[in-house]
């Protein structure tokens, strides 16, 4: 007998892939015309559609889409903003005639 771990919903297909329902859905009516590839569902009821895990897993058609990303092979530099003392802070404003309150 078949689990909940076992089965993926199409929705569950859709975040495995990275692709909307309807493209989903396109694919197995192509399956079903023989024109793809696409695992077919266990099971299909007008909006519960049903499918084995391990054929998700697998598939691997010719239009598959695979995304990767291949990050920056050196990250850019900020300069720090240099940290000034509560002193340098305070001839600054002195400098700038700004009096403080005691």
């Amino acid at each position: 007998m078949k689990t909940n771990d076992d089965l993926l919903n199409l929705a569950g297909v859709c975040a495995y892939f990275g692709l909307s329902e309807s493209t989903i859905r396109r694919k197995v009516r192509n399956s079903r015309k023989c024109i793809g590839n696409f695992p077919l569902p266990l099971f299909s009821s007008g909006c519960r559609v049903l499918f084995r895990k391990s054929d998700i897993e697998s598939w691997r058609g010719e239009d598959a889409e695979v995304i990767t990303y291949t990050p920056p092979l050196t990250l850019p530099t900020h300069q720090a903003t240099p940290v000034k003392t509560n002193a340098q802070v305070l001839r600054e404003l002195e400098a700038l005639g700004v009096k403080l309150p005691d």
